[in-house]
C-alpha cells in the first residue's frame, strides 16, 4: 500500500519538518524515500545543481533507499506529475515552507497537492509541538457511516499493522440537524419527546454503526475502540482530538456530502487547522458516472 514515500522540499527548515515522519513511514512500511524539489522553469542550472546538492546532503540524515528529483515548473503540478509516475506513492509534506506562516493552506501548494495528487497526503501543520514520528501509539479515524468516509479505512489499518498502533474510530452524531430538520417546510414544532427519540436513534445507529466496523477490525487482529460523540462535526471532532492527543489522524477529505464537501470548508480543513497532529488525507475515488 506504500511503495513511495514523496517529500516535497523547497530548502526551509518549515518543509524539512516533514521528513522525520517521511523516515518512519518508509522504514516501517519499507517503502522508498523520494526526495523532490522544484525549481522554476526558467531558473538557471546553477539553481538546479543547487537543488541536486541541498537534496544530497539530506540523505545522510536519512536511510539508504533514498532517491531525489529536481523537476522544472510550477511546485504542485510538479509534485502532482512526479506522485503519478512513482509506485504506490503516499506524499509527506509541510503545509507550508519558504513562505512561513502566510502561505496557509488556502491556495498553497499543500492544498493543490491534495487536490490534484489522489493519494494520500500526510499533512504536518508547522509549528506545531515536536513529537517522535516513530512513536505512533494511536490513530483517530473520523467516520460519518459513509463509503466515502470509509476510503480511509486501509491506509490507517496499514499504519496501525506496521507501527502496531491502536485505532480509534469516532463517529459524530449530529443531533443539532435534528432540530434544523424537523422545523423545515414550515412544519410543526415536535415535541421534546420526538425530537429526544430522534437524537437517540441517531447515537444508537452511530454506535451500532462503529460496532460492525469494529468488529469486523478486532477479527483481523487490529486493535481498536469506538467512540460515538454528540453534536457538531467539526467541534466534537476536534474536542476528541485535543483530548485524547492521537498521534495521527487518518481521514478522507469528504464523507457523506459528496463532491461537495472537499477539503474548503469541510471538517478536514478544520481539522487541518486547528489541530494539534499531523493529518493524513485520503482523496476517495471519484464515483463513475452513470451513462
Amino acid at each position: 500500500m506504500f511503495g513511495t514515500v514523496l517529500v516535497p522540499l523547497d530548502g526551509s527548515e518549515l518543509a524539512e519538518a516533514a521528513l522525520p515522519y517521511a523516515k518512519a513511514i518508509a522504514e516501517k512500511t519499507g517503502a522508498v524515500l523520494h526526495l523532490v524539489r522544484v525549481v522554476p522553469i526558467d531558473a538557471p542550472p546553477d539553481e538546479a545543481a543547487e537543488a541536486r546538492e541541498y537534496l544530497s546532503r539530506l540523505v545522510g540524515r536519512l536511510s539508504d533507499r533514498v532517491q531525489l528529483s529536481v523537476r522544472y515548473g510550477h511546485p504542485a503540478a510538479e509534485i502532482i506529475d512526479l506522485a503519478q509516475e512513482l509506485a504506490d506513492p503516499a506524499i509527506v509534506m509541510t503545509t507550508h515552507g519558504r513562505g512561513g506562516v502566510g502561505r496557509w493552506l488556502y491556495g498553497s501548494v499543500a492544498d493543490r497537492v491534495v487536490r490534484g495528487a489522489g493519494v494520500p497526503v500526510l499533512l504536518i501543520r508547522s509549528g506545531l509541538p515536536r513529537r517522535e514520528p516513530a512513536a505512533v501509539h494511536s490513530i483517530m479515524v473520523p467516520l460519518d457511516g459513509s463509503p466515502l468516509a470509509e476510503a480511509a479505512l486501509p491506509y490507517a489499518i496499514e499504519l496501525a499493522r506496521r507501527f502496531d498502533a491502536e485505532l480509534h474510530l469516532v463517529r459524530v452524531a449530529e443531533t443539532p440537524e435534528v432540530y434544523a430538520l424537523l422545523g423545515a417546510h414550515g412544519q410543526a414544532a415536535a415535541s421534546g419527546d420526538v425530537i429526544a427519540e430522534i437524537a437517540q436513534q441517531m447515537i444508537d445507529d452511530a454506535s451500532a454503526y462503529l460496532g460492525e466496523v469494529s468488529e469486523r477490525l478486532r477479527s483481523e487482529g487490529i486493535r481498536v475502540e469506538s467512540h460515538v460523540l454528540e453534536g457538531l462535526a467539526i467541534e466534537q471532532l476536534l474536542a476528541f482530538e485535543r483530548e485524547r492527543q492521537p498521534d495521527l489522524v487518518v481521514m478522507a477529505t469528504h464523507g457523506r456530502g459528496g463532491l461537495s464537501r472537499v477539503i474548503f470548508g469541510s471538517v478536514a480543513e478544520h481539522i487541518l487547522r486547528e489541530g494539534n497532529v499531523p493529518v493524513m488525507l485520503i482523496r476517495p475515488p471519484e464515483p463513475e458516472e452513470k451513462g
